[in-house]
Formats: structure tokens, C-alpha cells, sequence
């Protein structure tokens, strides 16, 4: 799946380990400057999927914009605000393209271990985040 080239972030329905983001909107609001409009989608978006007790498919946020406009910080965010532990919780997995998908001779291997491995998180936990960065990087073929 191609996110026109921005960081993505999928969450997954709940699970036990998942908080509800009762601090979300005061840490979007004063954490993020400039940015109250995408403050107020990602809140709206995230706390309309969390209230949602039987989701059919997973919240995914596709974030643009130039380096320093907040995306990893929005990504740590909502983990904080998501999972205890926050981003070094165990449902939190981030894949940076560069580093993880660096070869594009590889892209078949790395579908398909980039498919076992959400699927063997998902089953382990059922509401997990992905976050995958530097998307613009990654070799077409791999999502």
C-alpha cells in the first residue's frame, strides 16, 4: 500500500494493553505548533476509533509534510497516548525504509516478511501500531 510517500500509522482494534486517549487532545494541543487542523482530524480520528467497540478495519493516518513538521511526534503521541509504555510499548513496531527495506532487489523478501511480521503481531495483539517513516523511500512493491 503506497501513503504517497509520508509516514503511516495504522492502528488496530482494542486490546488490553491500549489506554483510552483521555491526555490525547491536551498533548496535540500543546505539543504540535501550527498545526491545529491536523490536531483536530488525527483527535477526531483516533478517539472516533477508540469509542468504536468492534472496528471492521484499522485506523490508518497517512501524515504529510516536510521534515520538522511534527509527523514523528504526532506517530509518539498517539502512542503515548495509546499504549502504556507509549512508543517503546510492544504493540508500537516502527519500520523506517531506509534502514529496515534498503534494497529494492529485495522487495519480494521484504513483503513478505513485512506481511508475517503484522500478521504475527496482530495475533499475538490484537490492537498493535504500526508506524512506517520515510515512506517516500521505500522501494515500490514492498507495501
Amino acid at each position: 500500500m503506497w501513503l504517497n510517500g509520508f509516514p503511516a500509522v495504522f492502528l488496530l482494534p482494542l486490546h488490553p494493553h491500549c489506554v483510552f486517549p483521555t491526555g490525547l487532545a491536551f498533548d496535540l494541543r500543546n505539543s504540535l505548533y501550527g498545526q491545529h487542523l491536523a490536531s483536530e482530524v488525527i483527535l477526531k480520528a483516533v478517539t472516533g476509533f477508540m469509542e468504536d467497540n468492534n472496528p471492521s478495519k484499522p485506523l490508518v493516518l497517512s501524515l504529510h509534510g516536510s521534515s520538522g513538521t511534527g509527523k514523528n511526534l504526532v506517530a509518539k503521541i498517539i502512542a503515548k497516548n495509546l499504549f502504556e509504555g507509549g512508543d517503546l510499548s510492544t504493540q508500537v513496531h516502527l519500520f523506517i525504509a531506509t534502514h529496515h527495506f534498503p534494497h529494492s532487489a529485495k522487495v519480494d523478501t521484504y513483503k513478505a516478511q513485512l506481511q508475517q511480521w503484522i500478521r504475527g503481531n496482530v495475533s499475538v495483539c490484537p490492537r498493535s501500531m504500526f508506524i512506517f517513516d520515510e515512506m517516500d523511500k521505500m522501494n515500490p512493491g514492498t507495501y
